[in-house]
């Protein structure tokens, strides 16, 4: 199995490479510069491994939520490559990979959407450790955030960066619950790449393969930003 998971809906640029079994990652702040380096450390990943694009079984990108244009970024570089060899191809919620790090049964993933609202849902992990959705992803303000679905009775982690800037938000929006904040973790193409080898796609498609932008708007007006 080669599966190359790629991440770019932060600063961080993130690849992971899974090749007969081992994984190999590059992770680094690239800023705005996702662009400029996509392609170029692809094939330094691939050559790692010693592989080309044609020998890849599966491409995974991360959907998003993040930045809209990091996710344009990881969605045309995964479709190029796919379409060129006919490579299987698989979209991950960056939700989904970040709730993915926490180490508990029920979990808030959070995003910040910038424009100082933030990305969140609620997810729990099965019985065979697997994440599954309890809400649909959505955007909201600090001070608007959504009450748990009714399965949470009483505890459940927090994660992400939309946590650690309207931390005060969530702990009082959720103070009748027992909070327990997780840290994300290094390597998130590493996350999405594990989410990926569960649902691998069994033949090259776009259908169903889109990004996950959840809000529409890019940015704040003059009078807004006042």
């Amino acid at each position: 199995m080669n599966l190359l998971a790629i991440d770019t809906s932060s600063t961080n640029f993130s690849l992971c490479i899974v090749h007969s079994d081992v994984k190999e990652n590059i992770e680094f702040n690239a800023g705005m510069t996702h662009s400029s380096v996509a392609l170029s450390e692809i094939q330094k990943i691939l050559k790692k491994v010693n592989i080309t694009t044609k020998d890849l079984d599966v491409i995974a990108f991360s959907a998003g939520p993040g930045s809209f244009t990091g996710i344009r970024i990881a969605c045309g570089v995964a479709y190029g490559m796919a379409y060129s060899y006919k490579i299987p191809l698989i979209g991950i919620s960056s939700l989904e990979t970040t709730a993915s790090m926490a180490e508990s049964d029920y979990i808030l993933s959070t995003i910040d959407a910038r424009m100082d609202e933030v990305y969140l849902q609620f997810f729990k992990r099965s019985d065979d450790k697997n994440i599954i959705p309890l809400s649909e992803p959505m955007v909201a303000a600090p001070d608007k955030l959504p009450n748990p679905p009714d399965e949470i009775r009483n505890r459940f982690s927090v994660i992400g960066s939309g946590y650690e800037i309207f931390k005060d938000y969530f702990n009082d929006r959720y103070k009748s619950y027992t909070l327990e904040q997780q840290n994300v973790k290094k390597n998130m193409a590493s996350f999405m790449a594990s989410i990926a080898l569960d649902r691998l796609p069994d033949k090259f498609s776009f259908d169903g393969i889109q990004p996950i932008y959840v809000r529409n708007k890019v940015a704040q007006t003059i009078d807004e930003r006042k």
